[in-house]
This record gives C-alpha cells, structure tokens and sequence, in this order.
C-alpha cells in the first residue's frame, strides 16, 4: 500500500489519530486475548488477578482512545503534542520494566497472566504519560497565554500614551495654529478683501480651517471610543436628535427638515452617541446638490433596538465609494472623511449596527440600529438631567 503523497505521516497533527488508534488498537488486544484463553480453555480467563487486570486496564484504553479525540478539540497547539507522546512513550516504558521485574521477582502461574500484566503495564503507563502530558500542556499554554497577554497590555499602553501624546499634539499646537488661521482668513474677508474672488478664497480657507478642527475632534473622540472601560447608561435620544436638528440648521443654513420622533425614547450608549448622529446629518447636507437640501428622520423604538433611519436627496453614494464607505482607510477625496469610520466605531462600542439601506440619484438612506435603555437606566437617566444645573 502507498500513502498519497501530500499525506505526512509524522505530522504533529496527526498525533491525536495516533493517540486514538492506540487505545483502540489494545482495546482489541485485550478482546483477542480473551478470545484466545476461552479458544484453548486456559484457567487463567477465570483467575481473579486476570479479571482485576481486565477491569482496571479498561479505563486507561477509553480514556487513550478519548484522549486522542480531546487532543483534537483542544486549544492545545500542535507544537505540544510531541513532547505528550514523549509523556507517554517514557511513562510507558518506565511501567513496562519495573513490572517486569516484578515478574522477574513473582513470576506469575501461566503464560496468560504474563501477556495480561504485559498488557496493564503498557496501557497503565501509556494513559498515565497521557495525563501528565496533557496537564503539562495545558500549563505551559496557560503560561504563555499569561505571557502574551501581558505583553499585549503593555504594548496597549505603550501605544494609548503615544496617541494621547499625538492627540495633545493636535490639540494644543496644530488646533490652535488652525483657529489662529480662520480668525485672521475671516479678517482677511470682512476687512481686506475687495473684490468676489478675494473674499471667496478667504472662506476657502475659513473652510479648511474648520474642518481641520472638526477632523482633530473626530480623532479625539475615535481616541475616547477606544477606552477599554466602556460604561453605557441610558440617554435620551428624543432629546438628543432634537438637539443635533438645531445645530444642523445653525451650521448649514436653510434646510429642509422632517422628523418623526417619539418623546421619551432612550438607548443603551454614552455622550459619545451624538456624534453618530452629528455626523450622518452633517453629512446629509455637506454632500447634498440639491437647491434645498431636505433630511428626514425617523425613529422606529422597538422593545430590545430603537432603529434610526436617516434620508436625504442627495445625489447618492458610487458603488465604489459604497464598499469601503466605513473604513478608515479612506481618503477625503472620497467626500466621507472620518466620519463615517468614527460613526460605525461608535455604533460598535454601543453593541449596534449601521449600514446604508438605499441609495441612488434620489438620496441615501442610513440606517443606525442602537439597543433600547432599559427602564432602570432611562428612569436614571431623566433623573441626571432633571437635577443637572441649567
């Protein structure tokens, strides 16, 4: 017989089916061997050490036989199952000669009895060696996993200390170099400029600047969302969304607005969650060509989600764009910037789920799926508000 050719037979993988076939294999041994005494009428079937040795042999070959399957199942590494069959092979070996020379000091009444001890001193050995091997294993693994972990929360921390220290970089130096720049560009625009094209580059700069501004506070907020302590409450999305609608109107002029939204809605999230919704009607309308941009939204409270959907006549989203529209991979070419990637962050830190339902020439549709605040966390939750100062 010959073994295809991309089998390995000295696989460490494959050491588990050995293991089984093992403790299978003196499982027959141990039925041949009863099979043979009956066949020549020996009156060593019916001896009493016999039957002890047959009885006590047989949970070491189910627990080889299982052994092997478990091997499988684990969350051993391959890496270890060489050193268990060392386990076993030393474990067995070591049994097999201080039974023997046991045997050599007590021989046993018949040849039956020195195959039956033969056979208990192997699988005695060998499901033992399995044992230790297998809880060795386990340690070193645990061992190592302790390790990686460890090293994990200090290269983790390592790195949050050089992001806090880039983000008070950007904060501190290149914010205030932008705020500097849009005080002296709106200067520049109301004072010094003299024709239409003066005052036009003044605000495209008054532009940059803002949104310099607004994509280092979306790096500060991403930095937020990453804190490994995430404690969610109730907040009052009724409230919130009612908020954002004033300041889109504030910021973007003339807007076409409608809304349907219950009162006294609440979901499971932090003060961060404005900034989802910030964003998706930002958005809405910074993107939008129509000659009045008109934004909807609609809150749909469900007894476990609250699903948001937020709509716009816009002129849709490219089928290119659609496909990395959440990564952050993305450039600002691609008219979405950060804040798409900090949106669906967000939405991930709150357990939800964001996506666009619809688009095309006649809008786009976002959906945003948050969990509904229990009734303990909302009832808190208007309490905060209720005593906060005004």
């Amino acid at each position: 017989m010959r073994w295809p050719a991309d089998v390995d037979l000295v696989s460490p993988d494959r050491i588990p089916q050995y293991v089984t076939g093992f403790g299978v294999a003196l499982l027959f041994v141990v039925i041949a061997e009863i099979t043979v005494l009956l066949a020549v009428g020996s009156p060593a079937v019916t001896d009493g050490q016999f039957l002890v040795g047959v009885v006590t042999t047989i949970p070491f070959l189910v627990g080889i036989a299982f052994g092997g399957r478990w091997l499988r199942t684990t969350d051993l590494t391959p890496s270890r199952y060489p050193r268990i069959v060392g386990w076993i092979l030393g474990s067995l070996i070591s049994f097999l000669l201080i039974n023997l020379a046991l045997m050599a000091v007590m021989p046993p009444d018949s040849t039956g009895l020195v195959v039956g001890w033969i056979r208990w001193s192997v699988s005695l050995g060998a499901g033992v060696g399995l044992l230790v091997g297998c809880l060795e294993g386990r340690a070193i693994e645990r061992t190592l996993a302790a390790e990686r972990a460890s090293l994990r929360a200090e290269h983790l921390a390592e790195q949050r200390e050089y992001l806090d220290y880039l983000n008070g970089i950007l904060r501190h130096e290149v914010l205030n170099t932008a705020t500097i720049i849009n005080g002296y560009a709106s200067l520049l625009r109301e004072e010094a400029a003299t024709t239409d094209q003066q005052r036009r580059w003044a605000e495209i700069v008054i532009d940059e600047s803002e949104e310099m501004s607004t994509v280092i506070d979306d790096v500060r907020i991403l930095l937020q969302s990453t804190d490994d302590e995430v404690q969610l409450e109730g907040v009052d999305l009724s409230r919130l969304l009612t908020d954002e609608v004033r300041k889109l109107e504030h910021k973007w002029g003339p807007v076409d607005v409608e809304t349907s939204i219950p009162s006294g809605v609440s979901v499971r999230a932090d003060p961060l969650v404005a900034r989802v919704f910030g964003n998706l009607l930002s958005n809405a309308v910074e993107h939008n060509d129509a000659a009045t941009p008109r934004v909807s939204i609609a809150v749909d409270p469900g007894p476990d989600t609250v699903r948001i959907e937020i709509a716009d006549n816009g002129p849709g989203i490219s089928d290119s764009a659609l496909e990395t529209l959440f990564e952050r991979t993305q450039s600002r070419g691609s008219s979405h910037g950060i804040g798409l990637y900090l949106v669906r962050q967000l939405v991930t830190r709150y357990d939800g789920a964001v996506d666009v339902v619809e688009t095309g020439p006649d809008g786009t549709t976002f959906a945003v799926e948050l969990p509904a605040a229990s009734e303990s966390q909302s009832t808190a939750s208007s309490n905060a508000r209720s005593t906060s100062p005004p």
